[in-house]
C-alpha cells in the first residue's frame, strides 16, 4: 500500500482503532493460524464489512468465508509457491485490467471448501477453485494468495485496484 504512495496504518487483530471519515478501507492480513484453531484470531469487524471496502488476504478471506456460512478444510497438502490464476470476471473492480492467467504466491495450509451463496468466485487456480471472491452487494473481496509478494506479478495491479480505485 505504501509502494503506491498511500497512507495507511497497521493495528493487531484485537486493537481495532475507531472508525472514522478518513478510513477508506481496510484489508485484513494473512496469520500464521488456521481459522479451525481454537485461538486463532477473530477480529470483530462488524463496524467495517459491508460498511466500507474490504480486502481479506489468505487467512482473511478464510475467515470471510467460515465466519459467514462457508467452509474452510484443510488442503490435501500445504500450499505453497507460484501459481497460475485465472480470472473468472475480468468486469470486477478487483482483478480488472489483470492478464488471465497471472502467476500468484500461494502459502497456506488450509484451502476454502465452499462460500456463501451471495459470495460469487471471480478468480481460481488449477488447484484452488475459490482462489478469489466478492461478496454480492457489499465492497468486500477475499483472495487466497498474497498479492504483496515479488511472486505474484501483478500483485500490486490488484493492490492499485483496491487501494486507488474502490477505496
Amino acid at each position: 500500500v505504501r509502494e503506491l504512495s498511500v497512507y495507511c496504518e497497521i493495528y493487531p487483530f484485537n486493537k481495532i482503532p475507531v472508525l472514522d471519515a478518513s478510513v477508506k478501507g481496510v484489508i485484513l492480513s494473512g496469520s500464521p493460524y488456521s481459522v479451525r484453531d481454537k485461538e486463532a484470531p477473530k477480529p470483530d469487524i462488524s463496524a467495517i464489512k459491508g460498511h466500507l471496502p474490504l480486502l481479506g488476504v489468505c487467512y482473511g478471506a478464510q475467515m470471510l468465508a467460515s465466519e459467514y456460512g462457508g467452509e474452510v478444510c484443510g488442503a490435501p497438502s500445504r500450499e505453497y509457491g507460484r501459481a497460475m490464476l485465472s480470472v473468472a470476471d475480468s468486469a470486477d473492480p478487483l482483478v480488472s485490467g489483470l492478464p488471465s492467467p497471472t502467476q500468484v504466491w500461494m502459502s497456506h495450509g488450509d484451502t476454502i471448501t465452499a462460500i456463501p451463496d451471495n459470495y460469487k468466485i471471480v478468480a481460481s487456480t488449477e488447484s484452488v477453485p475459490v482462489a478469489a471472491f466478492r461478496i454480492a452487494g457489499e465492497r468486500t473481496w477475499g483472495i487466497q494468495f498474497h498479492p504483496e509478494v515479488y511472486h505474484s506479478t501483478d500483485g500490486l495491479k490488484l493492490l492499485s485496484n483496491f487501494v486507488l480505485g474502490i477505496c
